[in-house]
């Protein structure tokens, strides 16, 4: 069958939810919301950023942030650390527990790609990420 870019899509990010889904309900990660696991995913990719700098990643306010990572926090994934050359501004550390979490998003990317790609040969893998490098790179 073939389906409209719109229903591609659509189709994709269902499914990429359903996956997240499913291995956080088999893990103890049940109580992160999907911003808060992006969130996680950046304070790995970034090396313990500050909140200004998470606040432009997210391109979301730093009030924003600040409750996010308030709430982190408290569920003992991450730590702030106050930065050595500006004591206004904390780094943000993960925990154990948070470096776990980040270890699960990464998972559910991994078993997505897998997933998605299953049936294609490996020229078609190729063009297909020539093509969704083409499509991620106007969204930047």
């Amino acid at each position: 069958m073939n389906y409209k870019l719109e229903e591609l899509i659509d189709i994709i990010l269902s499914k990429s939810e359903q996956l997240e889904d499913e291995l956080k309900t088999q893990s103890d990660l049940r109580d992160l919301t999907i911003k808060q696991l992006l969130c996680i995913q950046l304070i790995e990719k970034f090396h313990n950023p500050t909140l200004t700098e998470l606040s432009k990643k997210l391109k979301i306010t730093k009030p924003s942030v600040t409750a996010i990572i308030e709430k982190l926090e408290y569920k003992g994934y991450i730590k702030k650390v106050k930065s050595d050359t500006d004591r206004r501004s904390a780094h943000v550390h993960l925990t154990n527990k948070g470096e776990k979490a980040g270890r699960l998003h990464t998972e559910v990317h991994n078993q997505f790609a897998k997933l998605l790609t299953q049936n294609l040969v490996n020229s078609e893998k190729e063009i297909l990420i020539v093509l969704l490098n083409k499509a991620v790179n106007s969204l930047q």
